[in-house]
């Protein structure tokens, strides 16, 4: 097979994985839009017999524009938070490993907290939420999780690839630290800026355990606890779950329809003037 040529039977299979991927997602969105009584009437059909965008009314007029605004906070705060420490603790990482003592030290202590279940955390986070008198706040939820291993380890790795002849130069240039790394490092790492953003904002959007321990008061919930609300003692409002989940993933579409052009592989070419 010539190298430029297509692989039919790769594509073929991409595109049957595919389907079978996207296929729950178009059962959501159409079933969001039939009435109650169609949900679980026999035969089921994919498509709704009486379109109807009722549950999709109900919902928005029942307060949850509350909740998405409040998502929408929490996950855009926290992602900025994340990115800012992020990308300094992983430059700090790689360009100074050299010059201070045990700094690799420093990002070992930070893999080994990857091994640490979450589940685990939940009851010292809380504590900690808790004496800083951030219990039903939405700060007592953005503050906890604005430092991840993840996001330190991608810069890292990315400033470890980059060549310290740049760095170099700038200092013999009289730049400062803060403008090599604003100007001239950050730039550079635009790929790992915007997958770290995508993971971050997904990771906050979709958020439930912290939410629902520190939040109290319902006018402060997030949009995920608001889809759990539709579950009661007495029974569980599917079609409002149904509308509400649609919603609730559109920020997330549209956040990667937006950014992944910018997405490449996790190598990124640099060049070096001789």
């Amino acid at each position: 097979m010539k190298k430029n040529e297509p692989n039919y039977v790769q594509t073929g299979i991409g595109i049957i994985l595919g389907f079978f991927m996207a296929f729950p997602i178009f059962w959501l969105v159409l079933s969001s839009f039939k009435p109650t009584s169609e949900l679980f009437s026999y035969p089921l059909t994919l498509f709704p017999k009486d379109f109807t965008a009722e549950h999709y009314v109900n919902v928005l007029n029942n307060g949850f524009i509350t909740y998405i605004g409040n998502s929408l906070f929490l996950a855009i705060v926290g992602t900025t938070i994340t990115l800012i420490i992020s990308s300094m603790c992983g430059y700090a990482l790689a360009i100074y490993k050299g010059n201070i003592k045990f700094t690799n030290l420093v990002f070992g202590v930070f893999l080994l907290g990857t091994l640490i279940p979450g589940e685990t955390l939940i009851i010292p986070q809380f504590s900690v939420i808790s004496a800083l008198g951030l219990y039903n706040n939405i700060w007592g939820v953005i503050l906890p999780v604005v430092t991840t291993t993840t996001g330190i380890f991608m810069f890292r790795q990315f400033y470890l690839s980059v060549p310290m002849s740049f760095v170099e130069a700038a200092r013999i240039d009289g730049a400062s630290e803060f403008y090599i790394f604003t100007k001239i490092m950050l730039p550079l790492a635009k790929s790992t800026l915007i997958t770290l953003t995508i993971f971050s904002f997904m990771w906050r959007w979709n958020d439930f355990m912290l939410p629902l321990l520190v939040l109290a008061d319902q006018d402060r919930f997030t949009i995920q606890i608001a889809i759990r609300t539709y579950i009661g003692a007495t029974g569980i409002d599917w079609s409002s779950i149904l509308a509400a989940s649609v919603i609730s993933i559109i920020p997330i579409t549209a956040l990667f329809i937006v950014l992944q052009k910018y997405i490449v592989g996790s190598q990124v070419a640099t060049g070096e003037k001789g």
